[in-house]
This record gives C-alpha cells, sequence and structure tokens, in this order.
C-alpha cells in the first residue's frame, strides 16, 4: 500500500533508427513506459524519422477502421501480442492493398445506401397511399391539371371540416373527406378554376395543407399498391443479394483483415513515440518515464530483443522537471470508486500525498454519522447486490457507506427510524445533541489539523521550506489554529486565556503575516492592505472552517427528526395507511436525505480537505500500451 504516486525515473534509450519500429512495438507491449517529448534535445536532433512510417500507418488505419465498420466485422486479435513490427515496405504493402479493399467495400456500401433509401421512399409511399386506398377510381385523375376543373388533395384539422365545406360551397367547390390521421383529415377539394383566386384565402384560414400526389400514384388505389410491393420485394432481393456478397467477402478476405489488424498493432508502438523521438542520420533517441520497479525489466528486454545496439539510460528526475513527472498511481478494485471522485477534483502531482485512502475512510465515517440507521444502512448495503450491472461502478462506495450507517445506526439505536426496537450502544442523537455537537466539532478538528499537516509534507518534499513553515497552511498557521483552539477552550472552561497561549497566538500571527508580507511585491499601502485581508482571511477561515463540520452532527439530528415526522404522519392513519407511510417515509429518507447527505460530504472532503492539502494539477501515467480496440476504434 503506498500514498504516494509510484516513484519514477527519467529513461533515454539511444538506438539505431533501423530498429524504431520494433523498439516500439517492444515499449508498448511492455506497458510501462510514457513517452516524454523531447524539448531540449530538438536543435541536436532535428529529424523526425517516424514521419513516412506514421503517416502509411494513419491511411491504412483509416482504411482499416472503414472497412471493418462496413463489414461489421470484429478482427481476432488472437491470445498473444505481435513479436515482431512491420517494415516500412511492409506496412506500405498493406495500405495498398487495404486501398484497394476499402475502394471495393465503398462501391458496396454506396449501391446498399441506394438500395436503403429506394426501400424508405417505397415505404413513403406505401403509407401515403394508405390515405386513399378505399377510393374506386383512378388516382391519376386527382394529379391531371384540367382545363377547367381545379383539384386540391390536402390535409386540414378535423375540427375545420365544417366550416371549410360551407365556405367553399359558397364559391362553387366541393370538399370530400377521404381519410383521417393523427387528428388531420385528408380530403379532397373541387370546383371550377374561374373562382379559385376566392378559394385560396378561405384554405388558408383552414389551415389547408396541400399535397402533391407521387408519379407512382397513376392507376386505381390497388394496382398502385400491388406494383408498390412488387418494387418493394426486388429492392428486398436485392439487398439479401448484396449481403450474401457481402458475407463472401467477408469469408475471403476475413483472415487477411485478422493479420491487418495485428500488423497494424505491432506498428503502433512506433506511432505512439510523437514529439518522444527525434534522430539524426543513423540514430535515434526516446525519452520517456518508467516506474522505478521496472528499469532492469525494461533494459533486458530492449538488449535482448532488438538486433542493434542499445544505449539506456536513466536518472531522477530534478526539482524543474518536477511537474512533468506523470503521477502512477494503482488502487485495489475497492478503492476505484473512490480514487473516480479523487479524479474529479484532480490528479495528485508527481510526490504529492494521494488523498484517495484519506477520502475514502473520511468519506465512509461521515456519512455514517450523518445516516446512522441499522435497516436504512442494510438497504444501502444490497443495493448494489440487487443492481449489480446499474451499480457496478459504485458498488464499494455503497457497501462501505451501508455498513457505517448499520454500525452508526446500533450506536444510536435506530432501525428504519424507529428509536426504540433496539438499545442503543453509545447515544441516541436527540437525547443529547449538545454531545452531538461536540463530536462534530472535535472530528472536524482532527481533519484539519491532518489536512493541515499533509500540506506540510507536500511542501516540504517539493522543497517549498519556507512555505511549509510560515505560510498560513504551514507549521505557522498551524500553530495559530491551535493557539485558538485552546484560546477558545480556556475562556469557555475558565472565562480567560493563559498568558503562554496568548504569546502563541500573537507570535504565530506575526510569523504568518511577515511570510506574506514578504511574498507581496507591491507598494508600501497596497502590501499593508493585502497583508491585514489576508491575516484576517486566515483566522476567519480557520474559525468557519472548524463550524463547517457542525453540519455532521445536524444531519445526524435531521435524520432522526425526519423519522419523527414521517411517524407523525403515520399515527394519524388507519393499520394500512400507517404502514404505507413508514414505507414510503423511510423510501423518502433514503432518496432525498441520502443523495443530499453524500453532497454534504462531498464538499466537506473537496472545500474543506482537498483545497488545503491536494493541489490536484497533476497528470496521470499513460504508458504506451498495444490494443486493437483501441487503435482501430473497433468494438470487439
Amino acid at each position: 500500500m503506498s500514498f504516494t504516486p509510484t516513484t519514477m525515473y527519467h529513461v533515454g534509450i539511444s538506438l539505431l533508427s533501423e530498429d524504431l519500429a520494433q523498439a516500439g512495438l517492444l515499449l508498448a507491449r511492455f506497458g510501462y513506459f510514457a513517452p516524454e517529448p523531447l524539448e531540449e534535445e530538438m536543435e541536436h536532433l532535428p529529424e523526425n524519422p517516424q514521419q513516412s512510417y506514421t503517416s502509411c500507418f494513419e491511411s491504412a488505419r483509416s482504411h482499416l477502421q472503414k472497412i471493418l465498420e462496413f463489414l461489421e466485422f470484429a478482427p481476432d486479435m488472437g491470445d498473444s501480442l505481435p513479436k515482431q513490427a512491420p517494415t516500412l515496405e511492409q506496412l506500405q504493402e498493406l495500405e495498398i492493398w487495404l486501398a484497394e479493399t476499402w475502394r471495393q467495400c465503398s462501391a458496396c456500401a454506396e449501391t446498399a445506401h441506394q438500395l436503403e433509401e429506394k426501400l424508405n421512399d417505397i415505404h413513403n409511399l406505401k403509407k401515403l397511399l394508405h390515405s386513399y386506398q378505399h377510393l374506386d377510381l383512378d388516382l391519376g385523375m386527382l394529379r391531371r391539371d384540367y382545363r377547367f376543373l381545379n383539384i386540391l388533395t390536402g390535409t386540414i384539422p378535423q375540427e375545420n371540416r365544417t366550416r371549410l365545406r360551407e365556405a367553399i360551397a359558397m364559391i362553387g367547390y366541393t370538399l370530400t373527406p377521404i381519410a383521417r390521421h393523427e387528428g388531420q383529415l385528408h380530403v379532397v377539394i373541387a370546383g371550377l378554376k374561374e373562382n379559385q383566386e376566392s378559394l385560396d384565402p378561405v384554405l388558408k384560414a383552414a389551415d389547408f395543407h396541400a399535397l402533391q400526389l407521387p408519379e407512382a400514384f397513376s392507376d386505381h388505389p390497388s394496382k398502385v399498391a400491388h406494383h408498390l410491393q412488387q418494387q418493394e420485394q426486388k429492392v428486398l432481393q436485392e439487398q439479401r443479394h448484396l449481403q450474401l456478397d457481402i458475407q463472401e467477402r467477408i469469408e475471403e478476405i476475413g483472415g487477411r483483415l485478422n493479420q491487418a489488424t495485428q500488423t497494424l498493432v505491432a506498428a503502433s508502438g512506433l506511432h505512439q513515440f510523437g514529439l518522444a523521438l527525434r534522430s539524426r542520420g543513423g540514430l535515434a533517441h526516446i525519452a520517456g518515464w518508467v516506474p522505478a520497479h521496472k528499469l532492469d525489466e525494461l533494459e533486458t528486454t530492449l538488449r535482448s530483443d532488438l538486433p542493434g545496439p542499445v544505449i539506456m539510460e536513466h536518472r531522477q528526475p530534478t526539482n524543474k522537471e518536477q511537474h512533468k513527472v506523470p503521477s502512477c498511481i494503482q488502487h485495489s478494485s475497492w478503492l476505484q470508486p473512490f480514487a473516480a471522485l479523487v479524479r474529479n477534483y484532480g490528479v495528485p502531482r508527481y510526490r504529492e500525498i494521494d488523498p484517495t485512502w484519506f477520502f475514502a475512510i473520511s468519506f465512509i465515517i461521515m456519512f455514517g454519522m450523518m445516516f446512522g440507521d441499522l435497516g436504512q444502512g442494510a438497504i444501502i448495503f444490497l443495493t448494489p447486490w440487487l443492481f449489480p450491472k446499474t451499480l457496478g461502478g459504485f458498488r464499494a462506495i455503497l457497501m462501505g457507506a451501508g455498513l457505517s450507517s448499520m454500525l452508526f445506526g446500533l450506536l444510536y439505536g435506530s432501525v428504519f427510524g424507529y428509536e426504540h426496537l433496539l438499545p442503543a450502544l453509545w447515544i441516541s442523537p436527540l437525547s443529547n445533541p449538545v454531545l452531538m455537537l461536540k463530536v462534530a466539532f472535535v472530528w472536524g478538528v482532527g481533519f484539519i489539523l491532518l489536512a493541515s499537516l499533509l500540506t506540510i509534507r507536500n511542501n516540504l518534499v517539493e522543497q517549498h521550506t519556507a512555505k511549509a513553515l510560515y505560510d498560513s497552511q504551514g507549521v505557522a498557521g498551524l500553530l495559530l489554529y491551535l493557539s485558538i483552539l485552546l484560546g477558545g477552550w480556556q475562556w469557555l472552561e475558565q472565562g480567560k486565556t493563559s498568558l503562554l497561549v496568548q504569546a502563541l497566538f500573537f507570535l504565530s500571527l506575526a510569523v504568518v503575516l511577515g511570510y506574506k508580507w514578504k511574498e507581496q511585491e507591491a507598494p508600501f499601502g497596497e502590501r499593508l492592505l493585502v497583508v491585514i485581508i489576508e491575516g484576517f482571511e486566515t483566522f476567519m477561515n480557520y474559525i468557519s472552517n472548524t463550524l463547517s463540520f457542525l453540519r455532521v452532527a445536524a444531519f445526524g439530528l435531521n435524520h432522526v427528526a425526519l423519522a419523527i415526522a414521517v411517524f407523525a404522519l403515520a399515527d394519524m392513519l388507519g393499520a394500512t395507511g400507517h404502514w404505507i407511510t413508514v414505507v414510503l417515509g423511510n423510501l423518502f429518507i433514503l432518496v432525498l436525505e441520502g443523495a443530499i447527505v453524500v453532497i454534504q460530504v462531498l464538499r466537506l472532503e473537496y472545500y474543506e480537505g482537498f483545497s488545503r492539502f491536494f493541489r490536484g494539477d497533476g497528470h496521470e501515467f499513460r504508458p504506451m500500451r498495444l490494443s486493437g480496440s483501441d487503435l482501430l476504434n473497433v468494438k470487439p
């Protein structure tokens, strides 16, 4: 178990340019090498040796991705990773074959698209024909342009039927309804063309929408339907033939596609180097980061598996490089959900304390303190077992929160809100709320003290010694906080504070203000104002942040108060209503208050804890890897 990211070493690998493809494959198979851009070496190593290789790789990968997507073919990568990287010539040969294969597939894709469009057109025509299928006439008569007769087809809102019929009858037109669909009435309007100008405003007022019958509607509806059915069968037959051709094509080239995928995966190592690879002439240099415990394994792999000579140098990161070093953090499976919540705030810097353990333990404890109930906690604990697929990612969080809720439920003597079924092993919250507030206060003090110690440690590790000693979140700030706590306790107990506590307060405050004064670069008046404001802010932050933890007790009391309200409402009802109210009330408390408690716990973690000691501006360790699904964006 480690509380900080894994120790990393900067590695430089010098080798022959002709061995780069194989080196890329070896490093990707190794799985613990994260490339680091070569910035200072750009002048001495001006060449980019993998440019042609990468361009060919990208083109081949693009073609393969399109082929696999069109054929809906999932390549079989096999159980073993490739051991030999392709040469540029082999990659170019593969790219040519993939380009030709995609040209053939794209022609099939275009044909398939055209057939799909035809089928959609036929379906739309059949849907439209449904409104006219009961008419015993040649639909072509509704499409013709007559010399004296004006015939219109379209739709109107059903409620406008009577008014429109009466209105157009006054200008010599008739309205014939033919079908109804979703509140719309399909109608045929007929009359003399000489009255068309008078007709148009009437139709507009009635919300008439004209429908132009397609050319296919040129016969009796039954014959049109038969013709459309024949067309549909013909298109479906063509689609079946095309699908058989595609299946034959898959059987023909499936093995070659598997080989192509493996070849591109093997070639992806060189592609992943990016700016971490530079060269001059026949010599190349690669830079990156490797965990300290993997150095010997990496050197052995390179020397044994590369055909040409190789030189590997490694060193610890310098102080200037600390912000560049990736953080390699490994957590057990049950900690992964908590680590995801930590990453929502940020990634630990290299050598910074990883707060996942601190976060997980304090989150679970505070949730139980605020939501202590044996029965409701059991439901929370069992929920991920009942819905493993839906809540799989949060399983550890729910189980930990449920166990903590059950434990504090035993301490509080609470089961589904009932306070009399079990004797409290410690205290019933409402029986002594002052004690609950005291416990929450002490918890908050311990939380802030630990956060302050972690801040001091992180600053010392990063060699910010002055900040660790004199800053408001350093040793001086910690002593200031302790003097505030001791002074407040003495004032409450004795009505006064001792000279020692007063001296500690003013001395630590003076050190903090002096450090802030030194850090400011501004005119005297502005510097004085800033220092006074920041000193006052430091004093108030320690007090407000500590009092903020009283919400832990407040929500513990609120949990009991909500249960009392539920039972008070249930007691006003009959037996059936009583139990329905109890069940629904517990469900309400579980969902609503449970969500609010989670939000409050996260607020305390992020604002009162992480904001003090966790910078979270690091970046994750992302080593080179071999993965067909990642590189080709194909779902296996």
